[in-house]
């Protein structure tokens, strides 16, 4: 025989998927399950037919016969083989009918695995029970049958009990038969019936009766009725038929109460007037009173008047003359501590005779958890609905059948129409579908697509639609199984707005990407929290790695030139420590070997006023610093080489005028001048074409009074009307109020008047002289441009150079009086 650890189970459900993972769950829970598999009711019952299981586990909703239906078929030739329906059905209706069609578990599929726990569990304690009721019933069936005697039989066929009336039967006394071998009572003969066929049968079925041939010690043979059934330990209970009916009724009595006791449910008996004449162990255990508290009470002990009533109200349908054998309805018992339980009462009536009623026998099964199940799933549902109408997206559910099962109102903003969320359950989803089509740029595919998601009944998300009204929404289909039968999901989000600020955004990095290659600035960002460092695609490019390449802040700072790493790291921890920022100029040495210089700025990165990391940028100015080391050498060049000769000129130009008096010297004289402003400015535009990185709080009417002083104007004036302090460096801004004061003497004349005034984020040098043509405002601040004969053709370009280095900004418009005048913009001032 196989194990009794052993449970072969049959798995039927139409879903072959699902199936095959509970047959794996179960077998991860315990090794000793073996599961067959079946896709319909049919394939179940043709497995049935020539398969030996412990127990089935079905699905409810399956095609041409459901769950209800199969265990009907079931019951008809195996009432008694544990049957558990195992379904995402969850009704009550459902559950009644099963329980009435005599289903031995019910449990509700759930999207959580510890499920098939609980599924294991019942499995386990369904199969103990009826092979406990089996054996019960080998049992009983030996007793009824045992009329005369009793013997017991080890594996070797030995004696190892023989009661007296077996004994006599057989002319023996019981301690001359007990250690010998069964062959003892048989007549050789009938030796080889036993050996072929009658303990291959109990073998196979543990059980076998009928009748044998007995050989007496005397050596007289008789026809005696004889039973063998097999125990849990492989033993052979023998019977023979010769004491009275009351002796083998009694003797099942005991048996029978014995077998009770060992039941895991409460089992109780009630006489014909209907006081309790036995309870069991676990019956006791339930309602918490002793068992002579509870033989002989009334079941008022434990249920309420009315459970009471509607009990006896199932027992007359009992023993009415079309009654059922048995009836199951919940009640609730009392105990004597604590609050009611919950329990289902299996109830019906003890064998009787005539119009004798002997009593009633019931089994109680305690229901809590499974009323606790269905309360949970009526909060999730309720949960569930809130969430729904909660969501910032229209929601439709409808069932099988398209009838709508739940909606949102936000389903009608977001198409566009009026829908009421409570009106619309239990409408047609295609009749509505059709009625709104319209509201899309393409009717028919809005269709189409509807259909072909219900037909394939697989998950879509992000379908993308167009209304006519030019928004554009986005559509999930989602499947579900809901307890009552297969569902749909349908989303839908209104995402103008996002797929609008995708765009913006994409044509913002493609501008930022363009930006970056044209003007060589990368940006870069230092997370402190995640100690993570990013790099756009220019700073790769700068450093001559390939975009594969993972920058950290060590290997970062490695790149740089061994004597300006401190520098940086020391900018970086003001930047975190203090949110200080900076603006270096420093060298890196690219994956190339090639030294390139890079302007870097970092300023803080804060989040919820903390500095959670530095952002920053990343360019490459080797161009310019080179150029600018060419400016140099030029203006070493242009102090030294051309800066010589012109002192001996001047010299010389001395010592003539000393010996004679000429008109042409005065000439000479003057064209030394403009040779000494042109290497003066030649100097500037070399030496300070360089961005600003210094500044100090500068008072703009101070340094316009000094300015004056070092230009001369002769008769002209300057007249300041400003009353500002800005961020600035003080010698080159000093450089920017000469050179304009200069150009207003050199096309003003010597009595030009000159005006510093304020401006919203700035100041103006405005002259009262001839002005500036419009079309020649532009040009101005070019090099060699001059309308007068003395100028050199660089002050205003050296202005314009000054104004950039700051970061501000300068133009040229008409004066208050006509004259010319320098607005200069975007100036930091300094807090009154």
């Amino acid at each position: 025989m196989n194990s009794e650890a052993s449970i072969h189970v049959l798995h039927v459900d139409d879903e072959p998927d699902f199936a095959e993972l509970t047959a794996e769950f179960l077998k991860s829970e315990d090794d000793n399950f073996t599961v067959t598999t079946a896709t319909s009711a049919g394939e179940g019952l043709e497995y049935l037919s020539c398969g030996d299981f412990d127990c089935i586990v079905s699905d409810y909703d399956m095609p041409t016969q459901n769950g209800i239906e199969f265990l009907k078929s079931v019951r008809k030739n195996s009432p008694d083989l544990p049957f558990v329906l195992f379904t995402g059905k969850g009704s009550e209706e459902i559950a009644g009918e099963a329980i009435s069609a005599g289903v031995t578990d019910y449990l509700q599929k759930k999207r959580v695995s510890d499920q098939y726990t609980v599924l294991a569990n019942r499995l386990r304690n369904a199969v103990d029970r009826y092979r406990a009721e089996k054996e019960r019933k080998r049992q009983r069936k030996a007793i009824e049958t045992a009329q005369e005697g009793i013997s017991i039989l080890n594996e070797d066929g030995e004696y190892i009990y023989v009661n007296q009336a077996y004994a006599d039967i057989y002319g023996y006394d019981p301690d001359e038969m007990e250690g010998e071998h069964w062959e003892l009572v048989y007549p050789d003969s009938d030796t080889a019936i036993v050996q072929d066929v009658i303990l291959p049968t109990v073998a196979e079925d543990g059980y076998w009766s009928g009748e044998t041939t007995g050989l007496r010690a005397d050596g007289t043979t008789f026809v005696e009725g004889h039973t063998v059934a097999q125990t849990d330990a492989s033993e052979l209970v023998c019977s023979v038929r010769d004491r009275s009916v009351e002796q083998e009724q009694e003797m099942a009595l005991t048996q029978f109460r014995t077998l009770v006791e060992t039941l895991n449910d409460p089992v109780y008996v009630l006489d014909e007037t209907g006081h309790f004449e036995y309870v069991n162990d676990a019956f006791i255990e339930i309602v918490g009173y002793d068992r002579e508290r509870i033989i002989g009470a009334s079941p008022t002990l434990i249920k309420s008047s009315e459970v009471v009533d509607r009990s006896e109200d199932h027992l007359g349908r009992l023993l009415s003359s079309n009654g059922p054998d048995s009836v199951q309805f919940e009640i609730e018992v009392q105990p004597a501590k604590g609050d009611p339980i919950p329990c289902e009462d299996h109830m019906g009536v003890l064998p009787y005779e005539g119009e004798s009623f002997e009593g009633s026998v019931g089994i109680l099964r305690d229901i809590s958890e499974r009323k606790e199940r269905k309360q949970e799933l009526e909060q999730t549902n309720t949960v569930l609905r809130t969430i729904v109408e909660n969501l910032p997206m229209g929601v439709l559910v409808e069932d099988a059948e398209r009838d709508v099962l739940m909606a949102n109102d936000q389903l009608g903003e977001t198409l566009g129409v009026s829908i009421d969320s409570e009106e619309i359950i239990g409408r047609d989803c295609a009749t509505a579908a059709e009625e709104i089509k319209s509201r899309f740029t393409d009717p028919e595919a809005f269709i189409e697509v509807v259909s072909e998601r219900l037909e394939h009944r697989e998950l879509a998300q992000n379908e993308e639609l167009q209304l006519t009204d030019g928004r554009v929404l986005e559509r999930d289909y989602v499947p579900y199984t809901l307890p009552e039968g297969e569902a749909n999901i349908w989303l839908y989000r209104d995402v103008t707005a996002r797929k609008q600020q995708r765009q913006e955004l994409e044509q913002a990095n493609e501008f930022l990407s363009q930006t970056q290659t044209v003007a060589d600035v990368g940006g870069w960002e230092l997370d402190r929290r995640t100690e993570s460092l990013r790099w756009t695609d220019e700073v790769y490019r700068i450093h001559g790695v390939n975009i594969d390449f993972e920058p950290t802040v060590e290997n970062a700072v490695e790149f740089y030139h061994p004597e300006d790493q401190t520098t940086i790291l020391d900018a970086v921890e003001r930047v975190l420590t203090d949110g200080e920022p900076y603006d270096l100029e420093s060298r890196i040495v690219t994956a190339d070997d090639e030294v390139r210089w890079v302007r870097t700025c970092g300023e803080p990165w804060r989040e919820d006023g903390k500095i959670v990391g530095v952002r920053g940028t990343f360019q490459d100015i080797t161009q310019r610093i080179e150029r600018q080391q060419r400016l140099e050498e030029f203006a070493s060049v242009v102090s030294h080489d051309l800066r010589n000769p012109l002192n001996v000129a001047t010299g010389h130009l001395g010592l003539v005028a000393d010996e004679c008096d000429s008109d042409h010297l005065d000439s000479v004289r003057r064209a030394l001048k403009r040779m000494e402003a042109l290497i003066e400015d030649l100097l500037i535009l070399a030496r300070d074409n360089k961005e600003v990185s210094d500044t100090q709080p500068v008072d703009l009417a101070t340094i316009a009074d000094r300015c004056r002083e070092n230009v001369q104007m002769e008769q002209g004036r300057v007249i300041t009307t400003v009353d500002r302090t800005v961020w600035a460096d003080s010698n080159r801004l000093k450089q920017v109020f000469e050179n304009l004061f200069r150009n207003a003497v050199e096309h003003g004349g010597p009595e030009v008047t000159v005006t510093v005034g304020e401006l919203t984020d700035g100041f103006y040098v405005e002259d009262d002289g001839a002005g500036i043509p419009t079309d020649e405002r532009n040009a101005v601040f070019e090099v060699g441009y001059s309308q007068s004969a003395n100028g050199t053709g660089f002050g205003l370009n050296i202005v314009k150079q000054i104004v950039n280095a700051h970061d501000w900004q300068i133009r040229v418009t008409d004066g208050t009086d006509g004259g010319a005048r320098f607005e200069i913009t975007n100036v930091n001032f300094v807090n009154k």
